[in-house]
């Protein structure tokens, strides 16, 4: 369930564009000095989401320096990071090793086998850095893992559990602004559910594998899906707004405005296409 909160580039301005990649470089950068080299291969624009909406609303102070990489040596590549980069990172390598270990299981996947394994250390570190955070996402994924299993009908209930586990993602500390964190992570949880299993309608169908759309008794299970996206969506923006957010208030909007919007948009294009063989 990653790559769905990213921006559109094309509506970008240069200088927005500059500092989402000095965010996203920042992730990187700290993966391997906090973890390992080889866990930046885990990097996900999604957590640079995280990154730039906690950023804006606490504005800790920023890290900033411009250095080569291997994905960009020959030239230097600016890097921007704050208190919140660290425990992006740390989120960021709990969720990929719960991801690996979920398609295994559903998929035996040994590619996803492997990768969890060689995740292992990582894992650990980051489980002792936030071992309550931790606790709480495997908490979630399990519920998930057995509604799914039990084939579940109920659209809220499954979709709830992951709404759930990215209010624990988004709240980086527990002040005045909770109550808003949570309502925005709630939101955002249920819309990458819903994303996932709106690209994944036809392929679940033909595998039998579960999926709550295709349970649905409605006409069109597709517009169904699609509505009950963008009503998701609706709220999110909603709680957005109710934020104090100034600074990269631009690139936020982008995301949530715009790419989102796009990666809602090709997945009912490649929908459509899958109908229409």
């Amino acid at each position: 369930m990653f790559g769905y909160v990213t921006i559109n580039k094309m509506e970008l301005k240069f200088k927005e564009y500059y500092s989402y990649k000095g965010y996203y470089c920042g992730l990187c950068k700290c993966l391997k000095t906090q973890y390992s080299n080889k866990s930046r291969f885990t990097l996900n624009y999604d957590m640079t989401f995280l990154i730039l909406l906690l950023s804006s609303l606490y504005e800790p102070a920023n890290k900033l320096y411009n250095e080569r990489c291997i994905a960009h040596p020959s030239k230097k590549q600016l890097i921007i990071q704050n208190e919140i980069t660290e425990y992006a990172a740390s989120i960021n390598i709990m969720l990929s090793y719960y991801n690996m270990i979920d398609n295994w299981l559903d998929d035996k996947d040994y590619k996803s086998l492997a990768i969890s394994k060689a995740l292992q250390q990582e894992f650990k570190k980051s489980n002792l850095k936030l071992p309550e955070k931790s606790k709480i996402i495997k908490k979630r994924l399990d519920n998930i893992s057995l509604l799914e299993k039990n084939n579940s009908q109920d659209l809220d209930a499954v979709s709830n559990e992951f709404g759930h586990l990215m209010e624990e993602v988004i709240l980086y500390k527990k002040d005045e602004w909770e109550k808003n964190l949570r309502k925005t992570g709630f939101f955002l949880g249920k819309y990458i559910y819903f994303l996932d299993a709106y690209e994944d309608m036809k392929k679940d169908e033909e595998n039998k594998s579960y999926n709550p759309f295709n349970n649905l008794d409605v006409e069109n299970k597709q517009a169904y899906a699609k509505e009950l996206l963008m009503l998701n969506l609706s709220f999110l923006s909603e709680e957005i707004e109710k934020l104090p957010l100034v600074q990269d208030k631009a690139i936020i909007d982008n995301i949530i405005y715009s790419g989102m919007l796009n990666k809602l948009n090709k997945a009912n294009i490649e929908n459509k296409k899958e109908i229409n063989k």
